[in-house]
């Protein structure tokens, strides 16, 4: 699929609308691939999302910490090592209010979230888009 500028632009707005400017692309991502492995019934701590996506462990620190503020995630320690944080999403559903606009820039159909059997990312990206 090739993107025009205008569908670009769009696109953007769109995730500064629902994230706000003063959040990364990399932030964006991890909260993405979080909610992946959320809806997947997936353990995760912020060092798996850090290695998963790039973003340095400081920074998710940081998006944690938002995320906890305003109560969309809750940590606690992981049964076989408390050093370790694990993360719950609270309201898996927040995050794809954002979908809707997307899909129809993107010319794509939105389905609700999910728990569903681990799938590849090409399976999972078809779920959404044709």
């Amino acid at each position: 699929m090739i993107f025009t500028d205008k569908q670009l632009e769009d696109l953007l707005a769109v995730l500064v609308a629902r994230f706000g400017a003063e959040r990364s692309l990399g932030e964006i991502h991890a909260t993405s691939y979080a909610l992946r492995l959320s809806r997947e019934g997936s353990k995760f701590s912020v060092s798996d999302v850090a290695k998963a996506t790039g973003v340095s462990k400081q920074s998710l620190s940081r998006w944690l910490q938002h995320h906890v503020d305003t109560g969309q995630v809750k940590t606690q320690p992981a049964e076989d090592d408390a050093r370790i944080q694990e993360i719950t999403i609270t309201d898996p559903a927040w995050a794809y209010r954002h979908l809707e606009p997307m899909a129809k820039i993107l010319g794509c159909e939105v389905g609700q979230p999910r728990r569903v059997a681990k799938r590849s990312p090409r399976e999972e990206a078809s779920r959404y888009c044709d």
